[in-house]
């Protein structure tokens, strides 16, 4: 058999193993990666793998595999990126399905923390009965989420008056 196959194999391994230490999902059947193998754009890469983390110590989980195996988190919420930045030949971590929540509510200050899965028309909607929003006005605002937003730096049609992502991340 080609060396490449013995590589594969053990890959194979390794990722199941790293399967059995998170709570939350990992795959790397072809399927989901050639699912997550595009977003917006016109790249495509294929990933290694694609986890769905539940909760922080799966992130960290998926830190140390990286860091200890040479290989890459593309860290990903709606995939909605026009310049290809949450593809890759890594471990695509999918932030979108448990990391949702709007976690505190400063009225004073006028911040919010919360989870990259954040959809920004929910922020919005919850803001707005606070006469709060978050101002960054991307097209694709029924499906871009806060972490992604952050990530590519959105703008939008209300960027001029409102400002871009950047100036509103503490």
């Amino acid at each position: 058999k080609p060396f490449h196959f013995f590589i594969f194999e053990r890959m194979n391994t390794l990722l199941k193993g790293l399967e059995k230490k998170l709570d939350g999902t990992l795959l790397a059947d072809q399927l989901h990666k050639n699912i997550y193998a595009t977003d917006a754009s016109v790249y495509k890469i294929l990933p290694l793998a694609v986890a769905y983390p539940k909760n922080t110590k799966d992130l960290q989980s998926l830190i140390r595999f990286a860091s200890e195996h040479k290989t890459s988190l593309i860290p990903r919420t709606a995939g909605t990126s026009l310049a290809g930045q949450c593809v890759g030949p890594g471990i695509v971590v999918d932030m979108s399905k448990h990391f949702t929540k709007i976690m505190e509510l400063n009225k004073e200050k006028k911040t919010v923390r919360l989870q990259p899965g954040v959809n920004r028309d929910a922020l919005n909607a919850y803001l707005k009965p606070f006469g709060l929003f978050f101002g960054p006005n991307t097209s694709t605002s029924a499906y871009c989420m806060l972490g992604g937003m952050v990530g590519n730096n959105s703008s939008g049609t209300t960027s001029i008056r409102y400002g871009v992502t950047r100036d509103k991340v503490l």
